[in-house]
């Protein structure tokens, strides 16, 4: 198999897996919106398990992200034995540390609550410590699961690192449905813990014969002192940008009750179109990345980043497409039951809406992030991410007062752009000859094509008059059909490389 279909073959799994995923993410959604509705419990559970899982990425990912650097050079020049003893170092030194953070989140949980949501009083204050409080345990599991997994994407073993998301939408819907009518909001907590613990059980597995976890291990602290040096950067530059979510919660709260849900559940669409299309290639990549970086084979890395921003932009036009002109059919399909009316489905489109118009910037940002960190650079994204959240605090608070939430979400957009042409400015440090101006001819076409389909399909939209499901599989249908109709006809370049594998694996 050549290293392209390798890429390919990779890329399609984790894409598979994650679009089971998110797509299971929506579904748990929606059973959530359906038993448990918009309420203060739903706030709070949504802004402890938010700022759990935005903490442990700020932390862990930034551990593991340099970790991978580390870890393909040491595999490569070394071998398998030394490559055990860098990961068990880190073990032995992080899981600790991890072990202290939780029991600081234990014990200050109130304080942590109240600096969480400062609108929240009495019961609202003491519901949202308790949850914080039993979440605690995550940093321990999300530190051994992010370092584990390492092991795995190295050797270009993708697919484990989803099942955290596999695990927890089991449990949440398992509980939202079985046991929420008895037990309250208090169950899917805990099931949120169990997923980490059901992940980390998966990853060892699977590591098990890569893998040899030494409790008691001797190794030097070098490989340690290395890794602080690439991840320090790294996790201020995590924090500045995952914070851009822990104040939008902030401000959502002091929008009234349920709104930090509404912003929620239409983040959760966004991040299926982010995990799915985005995600899933710079988790591929990344490692790769890293692999051609240690070898010098820079033009590779420079034509990749090129070709694969090309193709998330044809791609995503479309989504950016259906999600503008049926965003609320979207909505009203995954969360329009039970105690979800008209008003939240109206805020919540909003949101969608909002999101939406950044999907390019997050794509192009979520891949030139991975090459700055695969150069074992994590301090220009670091300042990077300190001008975005600056602006992301002033715009969500500016456009929250006229557009609700809807105006939180277009903040973030506004600051993942920011940030997105200040990485596109620095990467010639390290790709002197990269340029996007190359690709100007592709990325217009597919512009083009997308205006031209929104007008369309926006008129065809005004004179259907059937059921919801049916209305909007007819458009999505539409959007796609036509957007690539006229790809075609504009003899868009990577539309015709599609087109022909497509036709050679018909003929087959």
């Amino acid at each position: 198999m050549t290293k392209e279909k390798k890429i390919l073959f990779s890329t399609m799994q984790v894409t598979a897996i994650t679009l089971f995923v998110k797509f299971l993410g929506l579904i748990k959604q929606s059973v959530l919106a359906a038993c448990c509705g918009a309420t203060m419990e739903t706030d709070a559970f949504f802004l402890a398990t938010g700022m759990m899982v935005n903490l442990s990425t700020i932390i862990f990912s930034a551990i593991s992200i340099s970790l991978l650097t580390i870890h393909t050079n040491v595999l490569l020049q070394q071998g398998r034995v030394a490559s055990n003893r860098l990961i068990n170092a880190v073990l032995k030194f992080f899981v600790p540390l991890a072990a202290v953070l939780t029991a600081i989140f234990y014990s200050f949980s109130p304080v942590i609550a109240k600096i969480l949501a400062p609108a929240y009083q009495g019961r609202e204050l003491s519901i949202l410590a308790d949850y914080i409080r039993i979440m605690s345990v995550s940093f321990i599991l999300w530190c051994y699961f992010l370092t584990v997994n390492v092991v795995l994407e190295t050797d270009k073993q993708f697919v484990q690192g989803k099942g955290q998301g596999l695990f927890q939408n089991i449990f949440l819907i398992l509980g939202a449905m079985f046991f929420y009518p008895k037990y309250g909001m208090k169950v899917l907590v805990y099931a949120f813990l169990l997923s980490g613990v059901a992940q980390c059980l998966l990853v060892t597995w699977c590591a098990r014969d890569r893998l040899e976890v030494v409790i008691n291990s001797r190794e030097s602290n070098k490989y340690v002192k290395q890794l602080a040096a690439v991840a320090f950067p790294l996790l201020l530059g995590n924090a500045m940008y995952e914070v851009n979510t822990i104040v939008d919660g902030q401000v959502a709260t002091g929008l009234g009750a349920g709104r930090a849900s509404i912003l929620n559940y239409g983040a959760t669409i966004n991040d299926m179109v982010v995990g799915v299309i985005v995600t899933s290639v710079s988790t591929v990549l990344f490692s790769h990345f890293s692999t051609w970086i240690a070898k010098k084979e820079i033009d590779t890395v420079e034509l990749n980043l090129r070709r694969i921003l090309e193709i998330l932009s044809l791609v995503l036009f479309p989504v950016m497409i259906i999600c503008v002109i049926a965003g609320d059919q979207i909505v009203e399909i995954f969360y329009g039951r039970g105690s979800f009316g008209a008003k939240e489905i109206g805020m919540t489109y909003g949101v969608v809406i909002g999101y939406a118009l950044g999907f390019l910037f997050q794509a192009a940002r979520s891949n030139l992030v991975k090459v700055y960190y695969a150069f074992q650079d994590s301090k220009r994204p670091m300042v990077n991410g300190l001008l975005a959240i600056n602006l992301n605090v002033t715009l969500s608070i500016t456009l929250s007062k006229p557009l609700g939430v809807a105006g939180i979400a277009l903040a973030t957009s506004i600051s993942m752009a920011f940030v997105t042409v200040l990485l596109f400015i620095g990467i010639k440090r390290y790709l002197p000859n990269f340029s996007m101006m190359k690709s100007h001819r592709e990325i217009g076409k597919g512009a083009l094509s997308a205006v031209v389909t929104t007008v369309v399909v926006f008129e065809l939209r005004k004179i259907l008059h059937i059921n919801l499901v049916a209305s909007f599989l007819i458009e999505g249908i539409a959007v796609v059909m036509l957007y690539i109709g006229l790809l075609l006809f504009l003899k868009s370049e990577n539309i015709r490389v599609v087109q022909k594998y497509v036709e050679s694996k018909l003929k087959g």
